[in-house]
């Protein structure tokens, strides 16, 4: 495996692969879905086998377990799981069209296909289903004019009739999907100008406390990749806490860097103090948490409802509480400290030991594993750890990546008493 370029991981720290809205919508649309189509299940099925056709009450059956599959499967990657979600859909139409015949059951299936195409993966996709729709009822209509396939005896129904419906049908549904395409673009740039300026917002506030003590801001990015290195490789056990979502890991990829805000509040002769804390200097550094908490708390009565800010909160509050309850500010144990600041609490001492300071020369990766290692079920999550060395190898390389791109220049006044901290924990 490559080192990855720091700088070009960098610009794309918040990369979203889809909008945090279009998960939100399978997930409730594809719930409502399942719980509502028990009784259409159930009576489709019987119908189907009092008509004799056995094969759609079989279709009907798989068609039901693969909503339900889409929507508990753990390890399904999500562009997978729309388009699987799309797709049955599609196939449901088709399925009704061939076996029953031009009623309004198998044309509303097949309506809704491309719009919840385009809502769920994009304007492309969408096109391909219009596509597949026209294929699908040119098809179904040369059949059913060579005979190929009989259905229920419809009075006056014709070959010409047929695609009469569905040229209109296609037409209509274009409609229908190139508004929805084109309000719903304007609904994402939307939404991506507004997370990006409320990222933008939690970015100055915490290079606001960094450029206090002359850091670069690349403790900031490092933090950020960390953070969501270690988050996301807990998310793949079996064991991996409910709230270990992909919108937690999005937002502690934002909000690790909000850890020390609270240091604004701290004096500068103890902030840019150019040597060792001493303990009771220590002692009055230990006070940041509780600033940084209370900072970010009356944030929150501007905007209650912003997932960065609260989780911000929960980090610059519990990043120094340690697993065995020795830490501080409250003495939290073991999961009464939220789980953003036991990831932040490792990733930040991971980074305070491998980076340089004018005192020391920066540990290396392997001390840095071992310390952390040492630590494990005293200061750190034990599961945590046991995620941290499992990808341990991709820390290493970014902080290789990291240091190298480092200027080559004495470190500034106030890193020492930044770093202290974290190394001055590790060592107790």
């Amino acid at each position: 495996m490559d080192a990855p370029n720091f700088s070009q991981t960098a610009a794309h720290e918040l990369h979203d692969t889809l909008p945090i809205w279009r998960e939100l919508i399978f997930k409730r649309l594809f719930g409502l879905l399942a719980i509502l189509c028990v009784p259409v299940y159930i009576t489709s099925v019987y119908l189907c086998i009092q008509m004799g056709l056995v094969g759609m009450a079989a279709f009907d059956t798989l068609a039901y377990l693969l909503l339900l599959y889409i929507l508990l499967a753990r390890g399904l990657r999500q562009t997978l799981r729309y388009c699987i979600g799309c797709l049955m859909f599609f196939a449901i139409g088709v399925a009704f069209l061939i076996t029953i015949g031009p009623t309004g059951a198998g044309f509303f299936w097949l309506f809704i296909f491309p719009p919840l195409t385009s809502i769920l993966i994009g304007k492309r996709a969408s096109l391909c289903a219009q596509l597949l729709n026209a294929a699908a009822l040119l098809v179904i209509g040369l059949v059913y004019h060579t005979q190929g396939f009989q259905w229920p005896e419809t009075q006056g129904y014709s070959s010409f009739i047929w695609f009469v419906v569905a040229i209109n049908f296609i037409v209509t549904n274009a409609i229908v999907t190139q508004s929805a395409a084109f309000l719903l673009g304007k609904l994402t740039q939307s939404l991506r100008s507004t997370i990006a300026s409320r990222r933008a917002t939690v970015m100055g506030l915490a290079k606001l406390a960094e450029y206090r003590d002359n850091e670069t801001g690349a403790h900031l990015i490092r933090m950020q990749h960390y953070a969501k290195m270690l988050a996301t490789q807990r998310q793949t056990d079996i064991d991996a806490p409910a709230e270990l979502t992909d919108d937690f890991i999005q937002e502690i990829t934002l909000s690790s860097i909000l850890h020390d805000i609270g240091k604004v509040g701290i004096a500068d002769a103890i902030l840019l103090k150019p040597g060792r804390l001493t303990e009771e200097e220590f002692e009055q550094i230990k006070a940041h948490p509780v600033i940084g908490a209370q900072v970010l708390a009356s944030l929150l009565s501007y905007a209650p409802e912003c997932p960065y800010i609260k989780m911000g909160r929960d980090i610059a509050g519990g990043h120094h509480e340690w697993w065995d309850g020795s830490g501080y500010p409250a003495g939290l144990q073991g999961e009464a400290i939220p789980l953003s600041a036991r990831i932040v609490a490792l990733v930040d001492v991971y980074d305070a030991l491998t980076s340089p300071r004018c005192y020391k020369r920066p540990f290396s990766h392997q001390e840095a594993l071992e310390l952390i290692h040492q630590d494990k079920g005293t200061h750190f999550d034990p599961k945590l750890v046991e995620s941290f060395i499992a990808i341990n190898h991709r820390f290493e390389l970014l902080s290789k990546a990291s240091l190298f791109e480092r200027p080559s220049k004495q470190p500034l006044r106030g890193q020492v008493a930044v770093a202290s901290e974290s190394e001055l924990e590790t060592s107790q």
